[in-house]
């Protein structure tokens, strides 16, 4: 059962909510990936510590492929009284941007497109068949790692490095359920400072890891280096490189019908300036992209605001919710790198008016996921100002009135 069941009906969270009495807008984080994709946190646990401990009151799970992790998420976030968002994020192809050179939300890959869903129902409403959809990916994620660690321990054999790597350890230590190569470059890493003592005979192993090549990273910058070992052991080139095979993706109109089918709100993640500083084909001009986004459907856009300059993020994301969308904020954690849970830009921190925001964007899916699961995904659909509104209602009474404690 969902904990949203127990929520009174609208009409009467409506008349409960008084917005004097109310201490908005909270802090949220509406974009975290957990240890059931991969993530900085090693627990679900840690990740809802820090929310506390940051007074962050609205945390949002967005993990690769899976939603394996929402019933530890909930129970965590209700334990430390905070309100969860249940969402996903999948990767499709747009086909005619990849074969144009086009590059949508990836930096290095033309036609390759991240997509989430936000405010998913919890317990899942998915139909088998969409859910077999998404486990085939998941097995195909799967398959392809597991090659490429049977072709690194052979690499490290080759190199006459006493190391190698196991499904069956990753899988235990590290993984739920989704391998990735994230997963391995942490895994050598790991070996790595278990091998080595000194500063000397760890570089002087890492050298033989690389083939003879030096690092160009420093031990204590832990995500660094993992992005190191996947470019140097992973990537196209690299002695345990793996092409992905088409069925790893799915095709952005299956993407965008599976979220739905999962009760969610197709959403667009921007990357805006986070590939170096410069924008991708698709994403430059907003009105461009506001154009592009509305011809496919979408009426939710996300940002990862540490990527981006505060400047960049203010112009696109004001821009975009003065334009009618649903915009929300993230910071991720999809790298081993610990940052705050609390967003911020790369170069400062959210002002007011960005702060309001990305409270809006998280009451706007706090009432879908309520109406979802008290009224059904068909449920009588109104303004987003009135989605927010209920939003707002839903928060207080979650609070202030279920539980008024802070």
């Amino acid at each position: 059962m969902s904990f949203l069941e127990q929520f009174p009906d609208r009409r009467v969270l409506l008349n409960e909510y008084s917005e004097e009495k109310s201490a908005f807008p909270l802090k949220i984080n509406n974009h975290i990936h957990t240890p059931y994709s991969f993530s900085a946190f090693g627990s679900i646990d840690e990740a809802v510590q820090l929310a506390m401990k940051e007074d962050v009151r609205v945390l949002g799970i967005n993990d690769f492929y899976v939603t394996d992790g929402y019933g530890e998420f909930v129970r965590r976030c209700q334990d430390h009284h905070l309100f969860p968002l249940m969402n996903i994020e999948l990767i499709g192809i747009s086909k005619k941007d990849q074969e144009r050179g086009i590059r949508v939300n990836d930096p290095n890959n033309p036609g390759r497109t991240y997509i989430s869903g936000k405010g998913l129902s919890f317990p899942s409403v998915l139909p088998g068949e969409q859910q077999l959809k998404l486990d085939s990916v998941v097995e195909e994620s799967n398959r392809q790692v597991k090659q490429m660690i049977d072709l690194l321990n052979r690499w490290l054999q080759l190199q006459q490095v006493d190391l190698s790597l196991s499904v069956e350890e990753i899988m235990k230590e590290d993984a739920r359920k989704l391998l990735r190569e994230r997963h391995m470059a942490k895994a050598i890493r790991l070996k790595l400072e278990e091998h080595a003592g000194s500063d000397e005979d760890y570089y002087q192993l890492l050298q033989k890891v690389y083939g003879g090549k030096p690092s160009e990273k420093r031990r204590e910058d832990i995500a660094g280096m993992e992005e190191e070992l996947r470019a140097r052991l992973l990537k196209s080139g690299a002695p345990a490189f793996v092409p992905e095979d088409e069925k790893a993706f799915l095709s952005l109109d299956a993407i965008v019908g599976i979220i739905r089918d999962a009760g969610g709100i197709p959403t667009y993640p921007m990357l805006l300036d986070g590939a170096g500083g410069n924008m991708t084909e698709f994403e430059n001009g907003k009105e461009q992209l506001f154009e592009s986004l509305s011809k496919w459907g979408f009426q939710s856009v996300e940002l990862i605001p540490l990527r981006n300059r505060f400047e960049v993020l203010k112009e696109y994301a004001e821009y975009f919710y003065e334009k009618g969308m649903v915009v929300s904020f993230g910071t991720e954690h999809n790298t081993t790198a610990m940052h705050p849970l609390t967003v911020s830009c790369k170069d400062d921190v959210l002002d007011d008016n960005l702060m309001q925001i990305s409270f809006n964007g998280a009451a706007y899916v706090a009432a879908h996921q309520y109406l979802v699961i008290k009224e059904g995904p068909g449920y009588e659909s109104v303004s987003r100002s009135e989605m927010e509104l209920l939003g707002r209602a839903i928060f207080h009474h979650y609070f202030y009135i279920n539980n008024p404690q802070k």
